[in-house]
Order: C-alpha cells, then sequence, then structure tokens
C-alpha cells in the first residue's frame, strides 16, 4: 500500500510541476505577444502547443492567430483559426463574443471561412464521437 501512495504523490508532483512549466511557456509568450515581438511570440505560442499535448488549446490558437494577423500573415491567422474550429470547438459566436479574438480579424476570417463553417464544425463534432 506504501508503495502505491508514493507512486501517487510522485505522479502527483511531476505533473504540478509540468503544469507550471506549461504556465511559464504561455505566460512568456504572452508576455511577448503585448510586447508587440509577434515573430517571438508566435515561437513560443507553437513550442507551448507542442509540448501541451493538445489539450485546452482554443485560446492559445487565437492568440497566435491574432500574432500572424498582427504581422500581416491573414493566411496563417485563418488557418490558426481553422484548427481552432476543428480541433477545438471555436463556434460562430466565439467569433462574435471572444474577447481575445481580434475584431479585425474576426470579420475577416469569418467572411473567409463563412462558407466552410459548417464543414470544419462537423469535422469537430465527429472527432468527438
Amino acid at each position: 500500500m506504501k508503495n502505491y501512495i508514493f507512486t501517487f504523490v510522485i505522479v502527483l508532483v511531476a505533473q504540478i510541476g509540468f503544469a507550471g512549466e506549461l504556465d511559464s511557456i504561455l505566460n512568456k509568450a504572452r508576455a511577448f505577444s503585448n510586447k508587440k515581438e509577434y515573430t517571438e511570440a508566435i515561437a513560443v505560442y507553437e513550442n507551448y502547443i507542442k509540448v501541451s499535448k493538445g489539450e485546452n488549446l482554443k485560446e492559445v490558437y487565437i492568440e497566435l492567430a491574432n500574432c500572424y494577423f498582427y504581422l500581416g500573415k491573414k493566411q496563417e491567422a485563418v488557418n490558426n483559426i481553422k484548427t481552432a474550429i476543428v480541433k477545438h470547438g471555436f463556434t460562430e459566436e466565439d467569433f462574435i463574443y471572444n474577447s481575445v479574438l481580434n475584431e479585425k480579424l474576426s470579420s475577416y476570417a469569418l467572411s473567409v471561412l463563412y462558407d466552410d463553417y459548417f464543414k470544419l464544425r462537423k469535422k469537430y463534432l465527429a472527432n468527438l464521437n
């Protein structure tokens, strides 16, 4: 029984340490973005996506899309929004009410993706099953 408890404690401590590391990476990306150092922010966001194992990334993809948009890379921005839709359930309402998504990017991306939105959304819903 002691071995099980010891193993559980070790695993729990490791997960807490990993979560703290992830928070640190995300905070670093956001700091670059806030300083308008978008190229650096993109690199850190992409690193965060790689190490996070794909969980809770909807807002991260939107923040990444904003960085690309601010650099004038509209297609890359739209591609990240597509990923947010297909993999993380970004909705039509998110285009309107999301406080992170740049308003101009929201309008642009919605106009570009409008015809494909429901196909993208169906992919997300299919992945849930």
